[in-house]
């Protein structure tokens, strides 16, 4: 080696100050270990004298390395009877014994240290197989590195199955609702990703290849990795379950079979069925015990239904038939507010008294519904310009004035608050064997309740119940309205019903969806006489106001349905008409449902005259007088708390918090009753009132973890929308219907067989 520091570009390696020594300048401490700035120094040292050797050697030819190379492997031979396996074998066996002096430390951790020690093993295992000259067959060290390493692995792996523990740990005895919803997928993902490296690469590796992860760009493996993971530590120790958990609740509210369920547990995806059981009675003894924490402090209301439910039975006997069975199921809301206003029923008594000689009137109804048009009018201009801006053709993203104000939703005339602060609870009540068709049973159904709430016994004790001291707002159906006032209640029927807005069929919905987008699009083609909706791309945002704002007052008001009415008979065009009584419909309906969706209440109450209009023009009469009396009480029989609460926390309720997730009442009683007839109940010879009653206060936890999932794997994406091809298909057929039979252009005598009825004009 003395030739290679005697070449002309070498570096003296004898008289460099920052060489350390091996046995002169490296101090060792009594456990051959080295401390401080002599480690630093050390470490300089080794990797600097390595580097200036291979700096030396790349200056020569490979000739001359080869030469260097056996001359040492010569010398090792024949002077000291090594070799290559050997030298590296007795260097590595002397670590940490007597015998291993500093010299030897020294070289060993250059070695071991080296920066080219990673590609040497790379090389090691990897290099070419070749058939020696005496026709020996020599092979890379492939096998020897392939069984180190995945007993390295193992190694590692097991250790970083120790660090995941604590993570995957959930004991049952700890376990509630709040616990279940805190497993976010991403944080979860991270934390495994910390705490396992290896097992996490390992995975991923095996999960996707090179080629795959360059050729998906919106492919994500990290479920499926958080997945095995899971699955990995659960086949370790049983604790070992948080997610195991969380899969087993949301299958269970999702309605997967008992027999689904254990095939799913035996792939260690979820818990067993037995298990899910007693987490289900748990999750309701801790919301029976939230309830009775709740009713005890802040604002309760209570909705009904009906619930009907048929029996099936595996194998039938005179005794074991298949029956129908019907119920009365009821819902208890909270606010949990403290500062919310719970009006008194004395107020509230004295207040009826003092208005009961006030009636609102036809005039005074007609005064509400012109107060609230020019608000109505902004929110319909604006439907009318998203069904341009929703359009492919028009290509809002890519429009040059998209953030014009003009685009921007018309301030709510009374917005509710969103946030999970403002979330209402609700609690499932124990159903009642009671069917309430009558007065009869409405009445006992109510006493029921009021038991299950422990607000039942002998009046002298109920006389000071801070929770009767205020009026208990009963929101049911018309029979509840007519039950006798033996509680200081105010019953209020669904106001939107599923019978004639919303909660129609969802096919109803979507047709009328579709019909709404081709009518519209085309009345913005034909008032702004162009050939197609792109040509409106180059219009200022001002100008599309203007057109929105005609396509509203001429072709979907009362007032353009008059003007044509006023025509003579002999040139009025029926099938214009038609046009615009139905478009002027369907804005009502879309404002309906677009405040109900946002928690606009004070447009839900612009739009009751209007209501009251169409129910009593289309002969709904029940309907109409609930209308006339909703009214009255807003308008002169409520004190001005009880109008607020009824109005803030009556009407709708967002039991997640989110933007645009509010629901009516009745469709939150709805989905309680759904979920206790197709999803959380058991099926088959289990299936009884008793056990139904035993889990019924779990179905909001059920059910906030079933959306908890589809929020974390977006699944809102491909269950709740449609895609564009199919909706546009369908808009694009029935809007070039409307083009070709010039439905919104005036054809002076176009009659029909009959003509349009308006029952609110």
């Amino acid at each position: 080696m003395a030739q290679i520091a005697n070449t002309p570009s070498s570096v003296n390696l004898e008289n460099n100050d920052n060489e350390v020594h091996p046995d002169e300048a490296v101090d060792f401490d009594s456990d051959n270990k080295l401390s401080g700035d002599k480690a630093l120094l050390h470490r300089t040292g080794v990797h600097g004298r390595t580097d200036r050797y291979r700096s030396a050697l790349e200056m020569l030819h490979l000739e001359e390395i080869t030469k260097h190379i056996e001359g040492a492997i010569e010398v090792l031979s024949e002077k000291f009877s090594l070799d290559v396996a050997n030298l590296v074998y007795y260097m590595t066996l002397l670590q940490g014994e007597e015998a291993d002096t500093g010299r030897i430390r020294y070289a060993r951790t250059a070695f071991l240290h080296s920066n080219r020690f990673p590609f040497m093993v790379r090389k090691w295992r990897c290099g070419r197989d070749r058939v020696h000259g005496k026709g020996y067959s020599t092979q890379a060290a492939r096998r020897s590195l392939d069984k180190w390493s995945v007993e390295n692995v193992n190694v590692l792996i097991n250790r970083e199955m120790r660090e995941l523990a604590p993570v995957m740990r959930a004991p049952i005895k700890d376990l509630t609702a709040d616990k279940l919803l805190e497993l976010n997928l991403q944080d979860f993902a991270s934390t495994i990703k910390l705490k396992a490296p290896v097992l996490w690469d390992v995975l991923h590796s095996a999960s996707s290849t090179s080629a795959q992860l360059d050729r998906n760009n919106y492919k994500d493996h990290t479920a499926s990795i958080v997945m095995m993971a899971s699955t990995c530590c659960y086949g370790c120790l049983h604790k070992h379950c948080r997610l195991q958990q969380f899969n087993s609740v949301y299958f269970k509210a999702s309605g997967l079979a008992a027999k689904a369920h254990n095939t799913t547990h035996a792939y260690r995806i979820t818990m067993s069925h037995s298990w899910v059981y007693h987490l289900v009675d748990k999750l309701s003894d801790d919301a029976k015990r939230q309830q009775r924490e709740d009713v005890a402090i802040y604002p309760i209301f209570i909705s009904q239904d009906n619930l009907n439910l048929g029996f099936h039975v595996y194998e039938q006997r005179t005794t074991n038939q298949h029956h129908f069975d019907s119920e009365t199921a009821a819902t208890l809301f909270v606010i949990p507010d403290l500062n919310v206003v719970w009006p008194e029923h004395k107020a509230y008594q004295q207040h009826r008294i003092a208005g009961v000689d006030k009636f609102i009137t036809a005039v005074g109804i007609q005064k509400l519904e012109l107060a609230a048009a020019p608000r109505l009018r902004l929110h319909a201009i604006h439907h009318v310009l998203k069904f341009l801006t929703r359009t492919m053709a028009f290509d809002f993203d890519s429009y040059e004035h998209k953030h014009s104000p003009i685009f921007t939703r018309p301030a709510p005339t009374h917005q509710l608050p969103i946030g999970k602060a403002h979330a209402v609870r609700q609690y499932v009540l124990n159903t009642v064997h009671i069917e309430s068709a009558s007065q009869e049973g409405t009445c006992q159904c109510i006493d029921e309740w009021m038991k299950q709430l422990k607000l039942d016994g002998p009046e002298e004790t109920l006389r000071n119940h801070p929770v009767l001291q205020h009026l208990l707002v009963w929101i049911g159906d018309q029979l509840t309205t007519i039950h006798p006032e033996d509680f200081n209640f105010l019953a209020e029927e669904h106001l939107f019903h599923k019978q004639y807005y919303k909660s129609m069929d969802l096919f109803v919905q979507e047709a009328l969806w579709h019909i709404a987008e081709a009518r519209f699009r085309d009345l913005w083609v034909v008032v702004a006489e162009v050939t197609k909706l792109s040509d409106l791309r180059s219009l200022p945002p001002d100008q599309l106001h203007n057109l929105a704002a005609r396509i509203v007052d001429n072709y979907a008001s009362t007032a353009a349905l008059q003007d044509q009415k006023q025509l003579p008979v002999e040139v009025q065009d029926d099938v214009l008409m038609q046009g615009i009584l139905f478009c002027r419909d369907l804005l009502n309906y879309i404002e309906l449902d677009d405040s109900m969706k946002t928690g606009d209440v004070g447009r839900m109450e612009d739009l009751l005259p209007r209501l009251l209009f169409r129910f009593n023009g289309g002969s709904s009469s029940k309907y109409a007088i609930e209308l006339l009396e909703l009214l009255q009480g807003l308008q002169h029989e409520w004190p001005p708390e009880l109008r607020s609460f009824i109005l803030c926390y009556c009407w709708l309720a967002n039991t997640t918090g989110q933007e645009g997730r509010f629901l009516t009442f009745d469709m939150l009683q709805e989905h309680n009753i759904r979920d206790i007839k197709h999803i959380v109940a058991v099926h088959g010879p289990f299936s009884t009132w008793e056990y139904i009653k035993k889990i019924l206060a779990s179905i909001p936890a059920q059910r906030q973890i079933k959306e908890h999932v589809k929020a974390e794997f977006n699944h809102f994406r491909r269950e709740k929308s449609h895609t564009t091809p199919e909706w546009e298909k369908d808009v694009a057929g029935l809007q070039k219907s409307y083009r070709v039979n010039s439905t919104h252009v005036y054809r002076p005598g176009h009659h029909t067989a009959s003509s349009p009825l308006d029952y609110i004009s």
